[in-house]
Protein backbone atom coordinates (compact mmCIF):
# COMPACT_ATOMS: atom_id res chain seq x y z
CA UNK A 1 0.00 0.00 0.00
CA UNK A 2 1.05 3.77 -0.52
CA UNK A 3 2.55 6.20 1.79
CA UNK A 4 3.99 9.60 2.00
CA UNK A 5 5.93 11.17 4.13
CA UNK A 6 4.78 12.90 7.18
CA UNK A 7 7.27 15.24 8.26
CA UNK A 8 5.68 18.49 10.23
CA UNK A 9 2.25 16.50 11.03
CA UNK A 10 2.00 15.45 15.12
CA UNK A 11 0.01 12.17 15.27
CA UNK A 12 -1.74 10.73 18.95
CA UNK A 13 -1.62 6.94 19.50
CA UNK A 14 -3.76 5.95 22.25
CA UNK A 15 -2.85 2.12 23.26
CA UNK A 16 0.90 3.10 21.90
CA UNK A 17 2.65 0.98 24.35
CA UNK A 18 1.82 -2.71 22.88
CA UNK A 19 -0.29 -4.53 20.10
CA UNK A 20 -1.76 -2.19 17.48
CA UNK A 21 -0.91 1.02 19.06
CA UNK A 22 2.55 0.26 18.96
CA UNK A 23 2.82 -0.97 15.90
CA UNK A 24 0.97 2.11 14.46
CA UNK A 25 3.36 4.26 16.18
CA UNK A 26 6.15 2.39 14.44
CA UNK A 27 4.94 3.04 11.00
CA UNK A 28 4.02 6.74 11.67
CA UNK A 29 7.34 7.89 13.38
CA UNK A 30 9.20 6.04 10.63
CA UNK A 31 7.38 8.42 8.39
CA UNK A 32 8.50 11.41 9.65
CA UNK A 33 5.61 12.27 11.71
CA UNK A 34 5.87 13.86 15.10
CA UNK A 35 4.55 10.42 17.17
CA UNK A 36 3.44 10.59 20.91
CA UNK A 37 1.87 8.09 22.65
CA UNK A 38 -0.39 7.37 25.32
CA UNK A 39 -0.32 4.77 27.94
CA UNK A 40 -1.71 4.16 31.58
CA UNK A 41 2.04 3.12 33.14
CA UNK A 42 4.90 5.16 32.39
CA UNK A 43 7.41 3.03 32.53
CA UNK A 44 5.40 0.79 29.55
CA UNK A 45 5.26 4.24 28.02
CA UNK A 46 9.10 4.68 28.11
CA UNK A 47 9.86 0.48 26.76
CA UNK A 48 7.44 1.68 23.62
CA UNK A 49 9.22 4.76 22.91
CA UNK A 50 12.83 2.47 22.88
CA UNK A 51 10.85 0.15 20.51
CA UNK A 52 9.72 2.77 18.03
CA UNK A 53 13.05 4.25 18.28
CA UNK A 54 14.84 0.49 17.25
CA UNK A 55 12.26 0.25 15.07
CA UNK A 56 13.97 2.76 12.73
CA UNK A 57 17.85 2.40 13.78
CA UNK A 58 19.99 5.46 12.34
CA UNK A 59 16.90 7.74 12.10
CA UNK A 60 16.22 10.63 14.01
CA UNK A 61 12.60 9.47 14.88
CA UNK A 62 10.17 12.63 16.82
CA UNK A 63 8.50 10.26 19.30
CA UNK A 64 7.16 10.38 22.84
CA UNK A 65 4.82 9.29 25.66
CA UNK A 66 2.43 10.72 27.65
CA UNK A 67 0.61 8.99 30.38
CA UNK A 68 -3.47 8.93 30.44
CA UNK A 69 -6.13 7.54 31.92
CA UNK A 70 -8.93 7.12 28.73
CA UNK A 71 -11.51 6.36 31.06
CA UNK A 72 -11.68 9.41 33.31
CA UNK A 73 -12.89 12.59 31.66
CA UNK A 74 -10.36 14.82 33.87
CA UNK A 75 -7.20 12.51 32.75
CA UNK A 76 -8.30 13.29 29.05
CA UNK A 77 -9.00 16.92 29.79
CA UNK A 78 -5.99 17.44 31.04
CA UNK A 79 -3.81 15.42 28.22
CA UNK A 80 -5.43 17.21 25.68
CA UNK A 81 -4.74 20.58 27.21
CA UNK A 82 -1.45 20.03 27.87
CA UNK A 83 -0.82 18.63 24.02
CA UNK A 84 -2.85 22.22 23.01
CA UNK A 85 0.38 23.97 24.83
CA UNK A 86 2.80 21.96 23.16
CA UNK A 87 2.10 20.85 19.77
CA UNK A 88 -0.81 22.79 18.99
CA UNK A 89 -3.07 21.14 16.34
CA UNK A 90 -3.28 17.64 15.95
CA UNK A 91 -3.48 16.09 12.22
CA UNK A 92 -4.01 12.23 12.83
CA UNK A 93 -5.47 10.54 16.24
CA UNK A 94 -5.44 7.06 15.93
CA UNK A 95 -7.99 5.36 18.69
CA UNK A 96 -6.19 2.06 18.98
CA UNK A 97 -7.17 0.80 22.98
CA UNK A 98 -8.72 -2.62 23.26
CA UNK A 99 -9.16 -5.31 25.86
CA UNK A 100 -10.13 -8.54 25.81
CA UNK A 101 -12.00 -10.29 29.25
CA UNK A 102 -12.59 -7.45 30.80
CA UNK A 103 -14.82 -8.12 34.31
CA UNK A 104 -17.42 -5.94 36.32
CA UNK A 105 -18.52 -2.35 35.72
CA UNK A 106 -16.58 0.53 35.49
CA UNK A 107 -19.38 2.24 37.26
CA UNK A 108 -23.12 0.95 37.71
CA UNK A 109 -24.21 0.26 34.15
CA UNK A 110 -21.36 0.61 32.32
CA UNK A 111 -19.00 -2.73 31.64
CA UNK A 112 -15.61 -1.75 31.99
CA UNK A 113 -15.18 -4.33 28.35
CA UNK A 114 -17.46 -1.97 26.93
CA UNK A 115 -15.77 1.21 28.34
CA UNK A 116 -12.60 0.25 27.09
CA UNK A 117 -13.49 -0.45 23.75
CA UNK A 118 -16.05 2.20 23.09
CA UNK A 119 -16.50 5.10 25.27
CA UNK A 120 -12.32 5.62 25.70
CA UNK A 121 -12.49 6.28 21.88
CA UNK A 122 -15.17 8.98 21.88
CA UNK A 123 -13.92 10.07 25.41
CA UNK A 124 -10.60 10.88 23.63
CA UNK A 125 -11.76 11.91 20.20
CA UNK A 126 -14.67 14.36 21.38
CA UNK A 127 -11.89 16.14 23.88
CA UNK A 128 -9.62 16.36 20.78
CA UNK A 129 -11.79 17.96 18.20
CA UNK A 130 -10.26 21.67 19.04
CA UNK A 131 -6.50 20.34 17.84
CA UNK A 132 -7.66 18.38 14.88
CA UNK A 133 -10.18 21.25 13.55
CA UNK A 134 -6.98 23.56 13.64
CA UNK A 135 -4.93 21.04 11.52
CA UNK A 136 -5.86 20.81 7.63
CA UNK A 137 -7.14 17.65 6.55
CA UNK A 138 -7.19 16.21 9.79
CA UNK A 139 -8.06 12.98 10.19
CA UNK A 140 -9.31 10.37 12.67
CA UNK A 141 -8.77 6.47 12.82
CA UNK A 142 -9.98 3.56 14.87
CA UNK A 143 -9.34 0.01 15.29
CA UNK A 144 -11.90 -2.34 13.94
CA UNK A 145 -12.46 -5.88 13.93
CA UNK A 146 -12.31 -8.48 10.65
CA UNK A 147 -15.25 -7.22 8.04
CA UNK A 148 -16.66 -11.04 8.65
CA UNK A 149 -17.79 -9.61 11.89
CA UNK A 150 -18.88 -6.24 11.06
CA UNK A 151 -20.82 -7.09 8.53
CA UNK A 152 -23.34 -9.14 10.86
CA UNK A 153 -23.98 -6.56 12.76
CA UNK A 154 -27.50 -6.43 13.05
CA UNK A 155 -28.56 -6.48 16.60
CA UNK A 156 -27.15 -3.97 18.78
CA UNK A 157 -28.46 -1.23 21.51
CA UNK A 158 -27.59 2.76 20.22
CA UNK A 159 -29.20 4.88 22.76
CA UNK A 160 -27.60 3.25 25.74
CA UNK A 161 -25.49 -0.44 26.83
CA UNK A 162 -27.04 -3.36 28.51
CA UNK A 163 -25.06 -4.17 31.82
CA UNK A 164 -26.96 -7.17 31.73
CA UNK A 165 -25.54 -8.67 28.32
CA UNK A 166 -23.02 -11.05 27.77
CA UNK A 167 -20.04 -10.00 27.47
CA UNK A 168 -19.74 -11.08 23.20
CA UNK A 169 -22.81 -8.38 22.99
CA UNK A 170 -21.44 -6.33 25.10
CA UNK A 171 -18.01 -6.20 22.30
CA UNK A 172 -20.22 -6.43 19.67
CA UNK A 173 -22.07 -3.25 20.53
CA UNK A 174 -18.36 -1.88 20.87
CA UNK A 175 -17.58 -2.43 17.63
CA UNK A 176 -20.80 -1.33 16.19
CA UNK A 177 -20.43 1.95 17.97
CA UNK A 178 -16.96 2.23 17.14
CA UNK A 179 -18.11 2.65 13.31
CA UNK A 180 -21.06 4.68 14.24
CA UNK A 181 -18.90 7.50 15.87
CA UNK A 182 -16.88 7.36 12.78
CA UNK A 183 -19.51 7.67 10.64
CA UNK A 184 -20.92 10.92 12.75
CA UNK A 185 -17.62 12.62 13.38
CA UNK A 186 -17.13 12.27 9.56
CA UNK A 187 -20.55 13.80 8.76
CA UNK A 188 -20.48 16.62 11.12
CA UNK A 189 -16.90 16.70 12.01
CA UNK A 190 -16.27 20.13 9.35
CA UNK A 191 -13.28 18.78 7.66
CA UNK A 192 -12.01 16.27 9.90
CA UNK A 193 -12.15 13.01 7.92
CA UNK A 194 -12.54 9.40 9.82
CA UNK A 195 -12.74 5.74 9.32
CA UNK A 196 -12.55 2.35 11.21
CA UNK A 197 -9.29 -0.08 10.11
CA UNK A 198 -8.86 -3.61 10.53
CA UNK A 199 -5.12 -3.80 11.29
CA UNK A 200 -4.61 -7.38 9.94
CA UNK A 201 -2.51 -10.01 12.61
CA UNK A 202 -0.62 -7.58 15.00
CA UNK A 203 2.10 -8.59 17.47
CA UNK A 204 0.00 -8.53 20.50
CA UNK A 205 -0.35 -9.46 24.11
CA UNK A 206 -4.16 -8.91 24.69
CA UNK A 207 -4.51 -12.94 25.09
CA UNK A 208 -1.68 -13.24 27.74
CA UNK A 209 -3.71 -12.80 30.74
CA UNK A 210 -6.46 -15.08 29.43
CA UNK A 211 -7.38 -18.91 29.88
CA UNK A 212 -4.65 -21.25 28.31
CA UNK A 213 -6.55 -21.75 25.35
CA UNK A 214 -6.42 -18.22 24.26
CA UNK A 215 -3.12 -18.12 25.95
CA UNK A 216 -2.25 -20.78 23.29
CA UNK A 217 -4.19 -19.14 20.47
CA UNK A 218 -2.38 -15.75 20.91
CA UNK A 219 1.64 -17.53 21.11
CA UNK A 220 0.73 -19.15 18.06
CA UNK A 221 -0.59 -15.94 16.00
CA UNK A 222 2.06 -13.93 17.34
CA UNK A 223 4.31 -16.41 15.28
CA UNK A 224 2.66 -14.78 11.89
CA UNK A 225 1.91 -11.43 13.32
CA UNK A 226 3.35 -8.01 11.80
CA UNK A 227 5.12 -5.80 14.10
CA UNK A 228 3.58 -2.81 12.38
CA UNK A 229 0.42 -2.06 10.27
CA UNK A 230 0.59 -0.74 6.60
CA UNK A 231 -3.19 0.08 6.78
CA UNK A 232 -2.46 2.84 9.81
CA UNK A 233 0.32 3.84 7.64
CA UNK A 234 -1.49 3.95 4.24
CA UNK A 235 -4.49 6.01 5.40
CA UNK A 236 -2.59 8.33 8.21
CA UNK A 237 -0.06 9.90 5.53
CA UNK A 238 -2.89 11.13 3.47
CA UNK A 239 -2.51 8.24 0.47
CA UNK A 240 -6.04 7.27 0.95
CA UNK A 241 -9.17 9.06 0.43
CA UNK A 242 -11.60 8.21 3.28
CA UNK A 243 -14.37 9.03 1.74
CA UNK A 244 -17.39 11.87 3.55
CA UNK A 245 -19.55 8.54 5.46
CA UNK A 246 -16.57 7.45 7.95
CA UNK A 247 -16.34 4.16 6.65
CA UNK A 248 -14.08 1.01 7.20
CA UNK A 249 -11.30 -0.31 5.44
CA UNK A 250 -9.93 -4.33 5.79
CA UNK A 251 -6.17 -4.79 6.35
CA UNK A 252 -5.10 -4.37 2.68
CA UNK A 253 -7.14 -0.86 2.06
CA UNK A 254 -10.16 -1.72 0.58
CA UNK A 255 -13.05 -0.26 1.45
CA UNK A 256 -15.61 -2.71 3.77
CA UNK A 257 -19.20 -2.94 2.89
CA UNK A 258 -21.22 -1.77 5.91
CA UNK A 259 -24.66 -2.82 7.05
CA UNK A 260 -27.83 -1.04 7.04
CA UNK A 261 -27.44 -0.14 10.63
CA UNK A 262 -24.33 2.16 10.66
CA UNK A 263 -26.70 4.79 9.30
CA UNK A 264 -26.18 8.36 10.13
CA UNK A 265 -29.30 8.18 12.52
CA UNK A 266 -27.84 5.69 14.30
CA UNK A 267 -24.75 7.49 14.18
CA UNK A 268 -26.36 10.60 16.12
CA UNK A 269 -28.31 8.46 18.77
CA UNK A 270 -24.74 6.60 19.30
CA UNK A 271 -23.00 9.54 19.64
CA UNK A 272 -25.47 11.20 21.97
CA UNK A 273 -25.93 8.23 24.34
CA UNK A 274 -22.01 8.13 24.38
CA UNK A 275 -21.66 11.83 25.64
CA UNK A 276 -24.74 10.38 28.33
CA UNK A 277 -22.44 7.30 29.34
CA UNK A 278 -19.67 9.71 29.48
CA UNK A 279 -21.05 12.10 32.26
CA UNK A 280 -21.55 9.39 34.35
CA UNK A 281 -17.81 9.13 34.38
CA UNK A 282 -17.26 12.38 36.18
Amino acid sequence: METQRMDGTTVLVSGGSSGVGLAVAKGLARLGARTVLLSRDADRGRDAVRAVQEATPGADVDVESRVADLTSPASVRRLVEDLGGTVGSLDVLVNATGSVGERGDLRPGIPRSFATNALTHFLLTRAALPLLRDAPEARVLTVGVAPALVRRLKDFAVDGVDANASGVRVLTQAVAWKLLMSRHLAETGAGISAAVFHPGLITSDLLGRQALPLRIVGTIANRFARTTCPVAEHLGSRTADLGPVGGMVDDRGRTVALPPTISTANAARSWAASEALVDQLE
